[in-house]
């Protein structure tokens, strides 16, 4: 498989090289990272158009990708796991248990916060990592 890491504007929604972020064969699958600037987003491309246009654009915003191997050291390097209250009950009695109080654990935002919640062994909170090729691509 191929796919573009592809460099955006969140806000707009505008990207390099005119991609169309509704073209049913350049999937996503959940492969963004809106806390960064630019964004990013990691698209796969299914199936064999000419990507020739695209090689050697980095400093565009746009990268080829051009096996697995590259898409899922993409995916480790720009995408990162979300943290989800998975249980909002276990979570209140485990912070009440444990004395923390959310003003004093560190993170600008919800997921920061989570994040460090779980490295603390907070329970009621899940951590989701992002897919893999193998993961999307079975068989």
């Amino acid at each position: 498989m191929r796919a573009l890491l592809i460099e955006f504007d969140a806000e707009t929604g505008k990207r390099p090289q005119g991609i169309d972020p509704n073209d049913p064969k350049l999937q996503c699958y959940g492969w963004q990272n809106l806390e960064v600037r630019p964004a990013l987003e990691i698209r796969v491309i299914e199936d064999d158009r000419d990507i020739s246009q695209y090689e050697g654009r980095e400093a565009e915003g746009l990268t080829v990708l051009h096996d697995n191997a590259e898409i899922d050291t993409s995916i480790e390097q720009h995408i990162p796991s979300r943290f989800t209250v998975d249980d909002e009950t276990l979570m209140k009695v485990d912070l009440e248990q444990r004395q923390i109080k959310l003003t004093d654990v560190p993170g600008e935002k919800r997921g920061e916060v989570l994040k460090n919640l779980k490295a603390r062994g907070v329970k009621g909170i899940r951590e989701d990592k992002p897919l893999k090729m193998a993961d999307v691509y079975r068989g």
